[in-house]
């Protein structure tokens, strides 16, 4: 008779327990909403400052990369 676990959200897939975990695309995508919200942050700092303008530059063109990056992976997944 096969045990039921009643606080699995999914099914077993017969490895034995082993859980699949995260895959090196999502630490990426971890990763980018991370830089993300640091250079959002870090451009606002910078932008209501009195800070070097290439520090302001530098923290908006890794916040338009990141958004782009991000933009792209979403799309590219939805095919």
């Amino acid at each position: 008779m096969a045990h039921t676990d009643p606080y699995r959200l999914a099914p077993a897939d017969g490895r034995d327990g082993a859980q699949a975990g995260i895959g090196p695309a999502d630490v990426f995508g971890i990763l980018l909403r991370v830089a993300l919200v640091i250079s959002v942050i870090g451009n606002m700092v910078f932008s209501y400052g009195v800070a070097d303008r290439g520090a302001h530059l530098a923290f908006g063109g890794v916040t338009a990369v990141c958004v782009t990056v991000l933009v792209v992976r979403r799309l590219r997944s939805r095919r």
